[in-house]
């Protein structure tokens, strides 16, 4: 398979298993095995900050969905990680409103072949990277097509209900000028270090804020010179 293709076929896989989990509920996963435990495992993965986790397994499951004798456990950069996660499941995450960086997976996983505990240990969140390890493993352990099938879909879904939790967050305007300068800076502060998915978007943001107040500032200024 050439590699513009293989890429192209990775967009198309996570874009139709997107769309086919948001026409799911919960209860159509109720026939999982263990399902507390994957419950558990899915929230360290997904509901968290740190995009590159939730990256890893969603490379990994496509990567095993392109090749069936692929396995990221013991050979993650097999699949070409990079190739099919920048030019091909990016674009479908994009599309979806999914919350993704250009490189997740590498950011966390990079020249790493072996995805095991030892990998895992002191990455941070470690409980995210243990999640992606346990749930790997969960699929990869799992003959039965059926069953596979259904815990690849239910990643999905959590991925979706997480990306829909976030985008109805709602922020709040600083109402007047009841707010001191180092209260309404504070609350930018905090917006950018606890924000889901707190990264570029937020600072970008607070950072075209703080220029438009330092532009005001300076007119200001400069009509009270003039007017002197």
């Amino acid at each position: 398979m050439k590699v513009e293709e293989r890429n192209k076929n990775a967009q198309y896989i996570v874009n139709a298993k997107i769309e086919y989990t948001k026409k799911l509920t919960e209860s159509d996963f109720s026939a999982i095995k263990n399902k507390t435990e994957i419950d558990n495992i899915l929230k360290n993965l997904i509901e968290v900050n740190a995009k590159g986790f939730r990256g890893v397994v969603l490379t990994a499951l496509v990567g095993m969905q392109l090749d069936s004798e692929y396995n990221p456990l013991t050979n993650f950069y097999h699949c070409n990680p990079r190739s099919i996660f920048e030019q091909g499941i990016w674009y479908s995450l994009y599309d979806h409103n999914i919350p993704c960086g250009k490189s997740d997976p590498l950011n966390v996983a990079k020249n790493i072949q072996e995805l095991n505990e030892s990998w895992a240990l002191g990455r941070r969140p470690q409980s995210a990277a243990l999640a992606a390890v346990h749930f790997l493993r969960e699929i990869v352990n799992t003959k039965s097509t059926e069953e596979r099938a259904l815990l690849e879909n239910y990643f999905y879904f959590k991925l979706v209900k997480y990306a829909e939790s976030i985008s109805i967050i709602k922020i709040k305007e600083i109402a007047g000028n009841t707010f001191s300068k180092q209260e309404a800076a504070l609350k930018l502060s905090s917006f950018a270090l606890n924000t889901p998915e707190s990264g570029a978007i937020p600072q970008t943001l607070i950072g075209n804020i703080i220029r438009t107040l330092f532009f005001q500032v300076s007119l200001l200024f400069m009509v009270v010179i003039f007017k002197k």
